[in-house]
């Protein structure tokens, strides 16, 4: 396999460098392309960066919006519940304080309705018992009731049930008041409850900003952008759901790159991938695309620009290598041995139909050619032109 893939690149490369000058006449000198058949390759070369397959990732907790404060370096040995990384979002904070003062605030007017409530309890008993106490007095007079006059008699009779009328009156009063206390009470309860719950949660959130080992292990900064090489540093602002810390397995290792949408559209997934190492001169792997990304990625705030994420698999290497390196990806798209392949610069659009410049002496005659499949780079000519035949690069002027 290697060998093929050396032949391959080798022929690509020498008939890149079968240009010519034709000889100058009218049309003037033009740089000039031989015709021979050989090997069709689409090769895309692209940057991509070594990952592991089965990484664990420590991300920032959803809906935050904070800044790191801390972060552990690159290469770290950590044991499992180690801090690696702490974030401060200023909105948690301020909810968390805002929900603490509101609570003590609950607690300190459930204390003031309590104090009030014992306050009229506590009347309403006396009011009862002096109603008692005249009701009592009122008794005694009864017993004289028999030497009174049919009229004293009468006021001592309506004297006493105005106490008993004005006692019945006090006692519903206290069982109405112990009712809307009671209802009072349970209001600001339940008010309490509702703060403890939004402040446990907030609480939690709070908590969740301390970033914690998983498991043991080394741990690695994780880059600010997919696309980029930068890794998160103190003082970045960093959100919901991105990568902070990234744990990774040594056994298994993947290749992910980023592609532009124009680059993307010419992948296929199982495409042959060969890798070169910047840090390992002299190392290859080969592998396969797995998986393309649906969906694209500006690169930057507004931009129209997108990138795809593409993952490619590690099948063999010639060295062992390591997450977090950058490679060199060299993207084996077509693959098709004997044919007619010229520079896609030299096909030209003539009335509708697809045209080349044969050389013929000191002149160029267009001549409509039948195209197969191609690259920005080389294109096919499945029909109309033969080995030996040369073609101009450059439209000659037009008589």
């Amino acid at each position: 396999m290697l060998g093929s893939r050396k032949y391959s690149l080798s022929v690509v490369a020498a008939v890149a460098m079968l240009v010519t000058s034709c000889s100058s006449g009218e049309d003037g000198a033009l740089p000039a392309y031989a015709i021979e058949r050989m090997v069709y390759e689409d090769v895309l070369v692209v940057e991509g960066q070594t990952e592991s397959v089965n990484a664990v990732t420590i991300s920032c907790p959803p809906d935050v919006d904070g800044t790191i404060i801390s972060i552990v370096e690159s290469g770290t040995l950590v044991k499992e519940g180690d801090v690696v990384c702490v974030i401060e979002d200023v909105n948690i904070a301020n909810e968390y304080e805002e929900l603490t003062l509101e609570l003590e605030s609950a607690y300190a007017e459930l204390e003031k309705l309590n104090a009030s409530q014992r306050l009229e309890t506590a009347l309403l008993d006396a009011q009862v018992r002096n109603n008692d106490a005249e009701t009592m007095l009122a008794g005694f007079d009864s017993i004289q009731m028999v030497y009174m006059s049919p009229v004293e008699r009468r006021t001592k009779e309506l004297q006493l049930e105005r106490a008993r009328i004005e006692r019945e009156r006090l006692l519903k009063k206290v069982d109405a008041t112990k009712v809307m206390q009671k209802t009072d009470v349970m209001r600001i309860e339940k008010r309490i409850q509702r703060i403890k719950r939004r402040l446990s949660t907030e609480k939690e959130r709070k908590e969740s900003l301390t970033l914690r080992a998983p498991k043991d292990g080394i741990a690695v900064r994780s880059k600010r952008w997919p696309w980029g090489n930068e890794t998160w540093i103190i003082g970045d602002n960093v959100w919901d759901g991105r990568a902070v810390v990234t744990m990774p397995d040594f056994d298994s290792i993947k290749v992910v790159l980023y592609v532009q949408e124009t680059d993307y559209k010419r992948l296929h997934m199982g495409d042959s991938v060969m890798y070169t190492f910047d840090a390992v001169p002299g190392n290859r792997g080969w592998g396969r695309i797995t998986k393309m990304a649906a969906v694209g990625m500006a690169r930057t705030e507004g931009s129209q620009v997108k990138t795809f994420e593409v993952e490619a698999s590690i099948d063999s290497l010639m060295q062992p290598v390591e997450p977090g390196l950058s490679a060199r990806c060299h993207i084996y798209m077509e693959h098709i041995e004997d044919k007619i392949v010229v520079p896609t610069i030299s096909v030209f659009d003539k009335d509708s139909l697809k045209v080349v410049y044969v050389k013929k002496g000191r002149k160029y005659e267009p001549r409509e050619v039948k195209l197969g499949i191609g690259s920005p780079k080389m294109t096919i000519i499945d029909n109309g032109l033969e080995p030996g035949e040369q073609i101009a690069l450059i439209r000659p002027k037009e008589k």
